[in-house]
């Protein structure tokens, strides 16, 4: 008698499916909740914070700039310190200044906080886009310890951020003017867009209009004023003061020399300007290979992590704060690759990853031993999982969008709100 042959489905990795089920259920409740608690609890502990210790806040940078714009008193004042940012910026803050203080920074804070909440969840709709409410709660909340200084300390790299978020939502999904738009309004705001802006003008070139307009549009709207004569002034004394400022003082940063004078690898006086400038041409041959080799939405986000991380490490002025970009950039890799059957162990390093950028949140026992090359190291360490997604032609999004081919103009794309 004929052997009968049954045929049999393919085997699901047991963690695949446990990791379905526990999915399919914290999509629908627990997990996007508790994110979005942990993120508004942490928004409420540090304004408490902020109550106690105000001087914590640079908010008084921003309303002094924006109040002298208002007298058409200068901007900029003498020496490495002050306002650091385009006379635009000073906009930024122009609607506080109808509160009074202390009311005014800390509603500045709570704004800060909305913004990059909204600019998470639009990012989670793209990454994700069957489980956006999962991808946002994770985001959150793998986050949310790095993002406690710049939150206390009401940086304007936050709002910077989520506009560069909402740039990269735009131009993964072929909206590479609005995008550009985005990226010149992400300048205006602070000038350390300048990084990925230059990234994006230089790869994608359907942005570089938009970027273009919104350049001269973000420059001419500084000359709406009652003395153009001093916008221009403005605009001289800021080049001689961002040039001026460059140069790094005996302060606490976090680049790469920061942590290799620290060790005393490296003279305290080494400006390390070929190591940046190699990093910067290192940075924009991985960007093409990207746009070359991965899908138009995994393109986009590789090419936004490179300017991030690059900003990160060899930005001599770059505070701890500022890893918050990171820190949201790898949680976002990390549902993704969550949501693989081989991929547990990359989103358990990535989640790892998330919260070593808030060791200064856990007590100096942890933190002061590793305060001043931790972060760094976990850059490097993302700039190489960056390396391995490109080389591996790995999706840094859900694969029902990941399965257009790369040859696809970002225009093709789906529209994700």
């Amino acid at each position: 008698m004929p052997t009968q042959h049954v045929a049999r489905a393919p085997m699901a990795h047991p963690f695949a499916l446990v990791d379905h089920r526990i999915r399919h259920r914290l999509a629908g409740r627990s997990w996007p909740r508790l994110g979005v608690v942990l993120w508004i609890l942490t928004t409420l502990v540090i304004a408490v914070i902020a109550i106690i210790q105000p001087h914590r806040c640079i908010a008084g940078i921003y309303r002094a700039a924006a109040l002298a714009w208002m007298n058409g008193e200068p901007l900029y004042a003498p020496g490495l310190h002050g306002y650091l940012y385009f006379p635009t910026g000073a906009l930024v803050y122009a609607p506080f200044l109808a509160l009074p203080e202390p009311v005014a920074s800390h509603l500045w804070r709570v704004a800060l906080s909305v913004i990059l909440f909204f600019s998470v969840r639009r990012y989670a709709r793209l990454i994700d886009p069957r489980a956006a409410s999962y991808a946002a709660g994770a985001i959150l909340m793998l986050s949310a310890p790095a993002a406690t200084i710049d939150l206390l300390r009401g940086q304007m790299t936050l709002l910077m951020f989520a506009l560069l978020l909402h740039a990269t939502v735009d131009l993964a999904t072929g909206r590479e003017q609005r995008g550009g738009l985005l990226l010149a309004a992400a300048l205006f705001v602070k000038p350390l867009a300048l990084v990925p802006a230059l990234l994006v003008f230089a790869t994608i070139p359907g942005a570089r209009r938009g970027l273009a307009v919104g350049a001269l549009g973000g420059f001419l709207l500084s000359f709406v004023h009652d003395d153009p004569i001093y916008v221009l002034g403005q605009w001289l004394a800021m080049t001689a003061k961002l040039t001026t400022a460059a140069a790094p003082d005996s302060g606490t940063w976090f680049d790469v020399g920061a942590a290799l004078k620290t060790a005393g690898l490296l003279d305290p006086a080494a400006t390390l300007f070929t190591l940046r400038a190699a990093a910067a041409v290192v940075c924009l041959a991985l960007a093409c290979l990207a746009l070359r080799r991965l899908d138009p939405a995994t393109a986009a986000i590789t090419a936004m992590s490179l300017a991030c991380c690059y900003l990160l490490l060899f930005n001599p002025r770059v505070e701890e704060g500022s890893y918050v970009m990171l820190a949201v950039l790898a949680a976002g890799a990390a549902v993704v690759e969550g949501e693989r059957p081989d991929g547990g162990n990359r989103a358990a390093l990535l989640a790892l990853l998330c919260l070593a950028l808030g060791t200064h949140m856990y007590g100096n026992t942890l933190y002061r031993p590793t305060a001043f090359w931790l972060k760094q190291v976990m850059a490097v360490g993302y700039v190489g999982f960056l390396v391995h997604v490109i080389m591996a032609r790995r999706a840094l999004i859900q694969r029902a969008l990941a399965s257009r081919p790369p040859s696809a103009p970002l225009s093709h794309t789906n529209g994700i709100g």
